[in-house]
């Protein structure tokens, strides 16, 4: 048996079950004492450090994971259920415009109705109009976002101070931030109790971590104060927007200011700060990715850079020499060119490595150039899970297929160089389909796409575990299965999750184990 401290006032004991502890070999049993592992090995050897008050959990030949780590997720979304409008399994307009109307319903006239991100491209096959909005609506101010673009009422553009004569509804880039801006603020006490409710869906994933993939200071305070008196069931680790935005539309002097003293210090092992987000291109299946080559569907069109060199050298040597690594959202291959001569020109002293987030089109001499910098991937397969088709039509059969390279990634920067994320709610949450993805290449329709780019279920499962504590710094205390390591541990079966456990403590039990 390893055996970490003594056993005395073990908390709790997993018996009987199959210990995945990653890098060591397998175990029986699992023992946990003030929010540690402190014992791994048989049945028979844990059970004999249970004392009178220490839980017992009788695993049944179930597997113990430890606790799996989403390494780029907008998770603050999981948690606002009658609050947003979701359009998770909508199929076509009039349901979307149907969900509109009942969350509409039950706001008072003149109060806003926003809508959690969706792609209604992919969805139902188009963003709805101004017009329908107004009608679903009742005249409120509606916005929903997409990421990039937003759709929008007649009431939104007017308060935004934007003609709504002749206009459809159809923002994009600036003009989705000047809505945004407008959009009434939740107040802290809805805020804590929207991220705590996030939180809890993530822990019924198995998921006991996460990189947020773009936050405002406001939410960061949320988390801090979560994370501070005990609340938070998930440890964050924030990619923050300091302006609110992906494109921060300050000046260099501003920049300054709010990026001064570097990142704020963690809160325990709770909370800390990852870096600052930024944004570079668009996306592979709304056409503007930025690439080296045009796209196939439209000669001559090679995406959208978002910002240009300068600027973003700019934005970036700021953050460098105040001490925040920063992560860029780049996915064509032009993009992560654009934001790898950046991170070389303006190298500094950063606590962690600089981040290309997304990078689902990137190349092998990039793959090679990011690993000499040192730099990380935050990769995301579920782009591949319903877009596939998308990207191909834009993009071709080949780049499609190449897209997200995984194998190539692990291969070339090492199993620790990048981590494995959903991007939701952009894609689905579901930690055990993304592992499908990773090491079948199947998309939803049992399609392979790429298949020389498929991964390991052991790779997958490190991705998820030890290379998403990699990611964030905290590889000597979580992401294993061993004595001394936070205990936060995943108890599954056939892609279901029967517990969580975070620190210890019990945060999701489905009862098919008592």
């Amino acid at each position: 048996m390893h055996r970490g401290r003594g056993p005395a006032m073990t908390d709790l004991v997993l018996l009987a079950g199959r210990v995945h502890t990653v890098d060591a070999p397998a175990a029986e049993a699992v023992a946990v004492t003030g929010g540690r592992i402190t014992a791994v090995g048989s049945t028979e050897d844990v059970a004999a450090v249970a004392g009178p008050s220490t839980r017992v959990v009788r695993l049944g030949g179930h597997t113990v994971l430890p606790g799996l780590i989403d390494s780029h997720c907008h998770f603050e979304q999981a948690g606002m259920a009658g609050h947003l409008v979701s359009f998770a399994g909508a199929r076509t307009l009039d349901e979307a415009l149907a969900r509109v109307a009942g969350l509409a319903a039950t706001r008072a006239p003149g109060a806003w109705v926003q809508g959690q991100m969706w792609n209604p491209v992919l969805q139902v096959g188009r963003a709805p109009t101004r017009a329908e909005l107004d009608r679903a609506a009742g005249g409120r101010p509606v916005f929903l976002p997409e990421g990039h673009a937003a759709s929008v009422s007649t009431a939104a553009l007017r308060l935004a101070g934007i003609d709504p004569d002749g206009h459809d509804g159809r923002l994009v880039e600036g003009d989705v931030h000047a809505v945004a801006r407008i959009v009434p603020p939740w107040t802290p006490e809805e805020r804590a109790a929207q991220l705590t409710a996030a939180m809890r869906v993530l822990n019924e994933h198995g998921i006991t971590s996460v990189v947020a993939g773009a936050l405002p200071p406001s939410d960061v305070d949320v988390l801090r104060d979560l994370a501070e008196s005990g609340a938070a069931t998930v440890r964050v680790a924030a990619m923050v927007t300091p302006t609110g935005e992906l494109n921060p539309s300050v000046s260099a002097a501003e920049w300054r200011d709010l990026l001064a003293g570097g990142p704020p210090k963690p809160v325990g092992d709770r909370y800390l700060t990852r870096g600052v987000k930024l944004q570079v291109d668009g996306g592979m299946t709304l056409g503007t990715a930025a690439t080296r080559e045009p796209y196939e569907n439209r000669p001559g069109h090679h995406g959208e850079l978002f910002v240009d060199r300068a600027r973003l050298t700019e934005l970036v040597d700021i953050a460098h020499r105040a001490g925040w690594p920063v992560g860029t959202h780049v996915v064509g291959d032009a993009a992560i060119d654009l934001a790898l001569d950046v991170y070389e020109a303006t190298r500094g002293g950063t606590p962690l490595p600089d981040v290309l987030i997304h990078a689902s089109l990137i190349q092998p001499d990039q793959i090679a150039r990011a690993h000499a910098l040192g730099v990380q991937v935050a990769a995301q397969v579920p782009f591949l899970w319903r877009n596939r088709d998308a990207i191909a039509g834009h993009l071709g059969e080949e780049r499609a297929d190449a897209a997200v390279p995984l194998r190539d990634l692990v291969d070339g920067l090492g199993i620790d160089g990048v981590a494995a994320g959903t991007d939701y709610p952009v894609n689905d949450l579901d930690p055990w389909q993304n592992i499908h993805a990773m090491t079948t290449r199947q998309d939803a329709h049992g399609c392979v796409v790429g298949a020389a780019q498929a991964i390991t279920r052991a790779e997958a499962i490190r991705l998820y575990t030890t290379s998403g504590a990699a990611h964030t710094g905290e590889q000597a205390i979580k992401g294993r299965i061993a004595p001394g390591y936070l205990a936060d541990l995943a108890i599954v079966d056939d892609g279901r999750t029967l517990m969580t456990i975070v620190d210890g403590q019990v945060v999701h039990d489905t009862g098919l184990l008592d």
